[in-house]
């Protein structure tokens, strides 16, 4: 006897889409297809049943959202895992740092792991890249766009190439520090203070350079590379000659580039949508957009980062202190169905490949994640495709107290949310299910 059946939905993977049964059993994927009897049955009839969605960057644990808050907007929008990060403190360890992470993590409805975020790349700390590899932690992030990469770039390179040795994915946020430095004074020196100047103050020059380079140390080093949030055609087309050329490099975007350009800055409350990269053109939408859909860009992650409003449109701020990030957990799912399935830039197998296979498969965490194949987590999505709902920010359910795409009419939604067999969310709302999210851990060399 089965815990669960999910009856006569259209199962959708990543190369293929049939109406068939998911039967569930001792929180695991127990079989595909036509299933026996189960004491609790679910009928998606009409409906798409997916995998869980896997967010590979949150900022969970970080300003005002925990990991208790964030994972119940996560649940909400089919989210079942997120990765999130660990800050390098100063004694300088990064297995102390991941510890730690883990350790702030209780109350997580839905499951996690981490990037461990470099700042020091000290000989003590590239030594403990096995031990951070075999402790499930198979993952760093680096800042180029901050000044201790520029100033110690020989030894940053040294700690992409031992962290490829060890297995680890790095993470990278591709920006040039000189640019950005050079452009956010002038434009401050001028006066020229307001949010309609932060696409100047971060051009996609600052970023095509900064993935240019990034490239070259993954080609010259052989390591993996993820570049997060790119934003511009220039930062894809680089990317796009790298991987023809056979290096190991992958690319993510974030909803604020598939949705958006930089005329939302010339609205009031224009703060809302500052984020890092800044808002570009039309036509790098339009590149992004082609970028995901051709392969060229490997995922879709959040890079979910809230912060109240009243903080982020205070007046007394400029373009250069105004706090980046934006909430965007619940939509992400829906509106890529929406803005992507509904109007046919990508298929629903293209859908499942950048939010569940490919990111579960590059954080180590496939095939326990990301697919509905017998023996996985029983991570579920049921989504009604034709369910069309107006997004508001009343409906958050984490700590944030807006959404950036207030208003927008979306449709496909999740009405059904399952994490490892527990229903945790339906139509929309939490369940009262116990916070059950357990760190889990990423295996070296999967990328």
């Amino acid at each position: 006897m089965l815990d669960l059946a999910i009856r006569g939905g259209t199962v959708v993977s990543a190369a293929s889409r049939a109406v068939a049964d998911v039967g569930i059993s001792g929180g695991r994927i127990a079989a595909v297809g036509a299933v026996g009897p189960a004491r609790s049955e679910v009928d998606a009839r009409g409906k798409v049943v997916l995998p869980g969605v896997v967010d590979l960057h949150t900022h969970l644990g970080q300003g005002i959202e925990t990991m208790a808050s964030g994972t119940r907007d996560a649940a909400v929008g089919g989210v079942t895992t997120v990765l999130a990060f660990a800050q390098q403190g100063p004694d300088g360890s990064l297995l102390a740092a991941a510890q730690r992470a883990v350790g702030a993590s209780a109350g997580a409805l839905v499951d996690f792991a981490f990037h461990v975020v470099v700042t020091d790349p000290s000989d003590a700390a590239l030594a403990e890249l096995p031990a951070l590899a075999a402790a499930g932690h198979a993952g760093l992030k680096v800042f180029m766009v901050m000044p201790q990469y520029a100033a110690r770039r020989a030894d940053f390179v040294a700690l992409f190439a031992a962290a490829g040795r060890a297995g680890l994915l790095t993470a990278i946020h591709a920006e040039d520090h000189a640019i950005v430095a050079e452009r956010t004074a002038a434009l401050l020196a001028a006066g020229r203070t307001g949010v309609s100047h932060f696409p100047e103050s971060r051009p996609v020059e600052a970023e095509a350079i900064a993935v240019r380079e990034a490239l070259v140390h993954a080609e010259a080093t052989g390591a993996p590379v993820y570049l997060v949030h790119l934003s511009s055609r220039a930062a894809v087309e680089a990317l796009r000659e790298a991987r023809a050329r056979g290096v190991r490099a992958y690319g993510e975007t974030r909803p604020l580039y598939l949705y958006l350009t930089r005329e939302a800055f010339a609205r009031p409350d224009g703060a809302i949508f500052v984020g890092q990269p800044p808002l570009r053109e039309a036509g790098d939408v339009a590149a992004i957009w082609e970028a995901l859909a051709d392969g060229t860009l490997a995922t879709v992650g959040t890079d979910h980062f809230p912060h109240r409003r009243a903080d982020k449109v205070d007046p007394s701020l400029t373009f250069a202190t105004i706090r980046p990030g934006v909430a965007n957990l619940r939509t992400l799912l829906p509106m890529l169905h929406s803005e992507g399935v509904r109007r046919g830039r990508l298929t629903l197998e293209r859908l499942v490949d950048v939010l569940c296979e490919t990111p579960a498969r590059l954080a180590g965490l496939a095939p326990r994640k990301g697919s509905l194949a017998p023996g996985a987590d029983a991570d579920v999505v049921v989504l009604d495709p034709d369910l069309t709902r107006t997004v508001r920010s009343a409906d958050l359910r984490s700590n944030a107290d807006h959404d950036p795409f207030d208003g927008w009419e979306v449709t496909g939604w999740p009405v059904l949310t399952i994490s490892r067999g527990v229903v945790v969310a339906r139509d929309g709302e939490l369940t009262g299910a116990e916070p059950q999210g357990r760190f889990v851990p990423r295996a070296a060399g999967a990328a």
